[in-house]
């Protein structure tokens, strides 16, 4: 009686057909991998997409702002500018902002009546 070898399942066929398969998803596998790299990286970190619009809203809030003071600092250059040259300006600040008069005027001051 001669033991003859008995076949299995692991035989050298079959485990290389095995790596030949994992080889043959290995891109698939990597490309997941980077993707979920991506997705990762945009939500967390210091430069996520949350951080990143809220960069975008704060910088939105500053051009605004700037556009607003450079518009008020257009009003008081002009204001300066009258100020330095028209007399009749001078005398209506004067009158309206320090309650100065002339001379010869009087000035009365009118109070709202309260109501009830």
């Amino acid at each position: 009686m001669s033991l003859k070898p008995i076949k299995t399942k692991t035989s050298p066929k079959r485990k290389t057909y095995t790596v030949t398969v994992y080889y043959k998803y290995l891109p698939l596998w990597i490309l997941l991998l980077a993707f979920t790299l991506v997705i990762f990286a945009f939500f967390t970190g210091n430069k996520s997409i949350f951080d990143l619009y809220s960069l975008y809203r704060e910088r939105n809030e500053l051009v605004v702002q700037k556009q607003q003071l450079e518009a008020e600092n257009q009003r008081l250059q002009q204001e300066i500018e009258r100020l330095q040259k028209d007399i009749d300006h001078i005398e209506k600040v004067a009158r309206e902002k320090y309650n100065l008069k002339r001379d010869d005027e009087t000035i009365y001051k009118v109070v709202p009546e309260e109501k009830p």
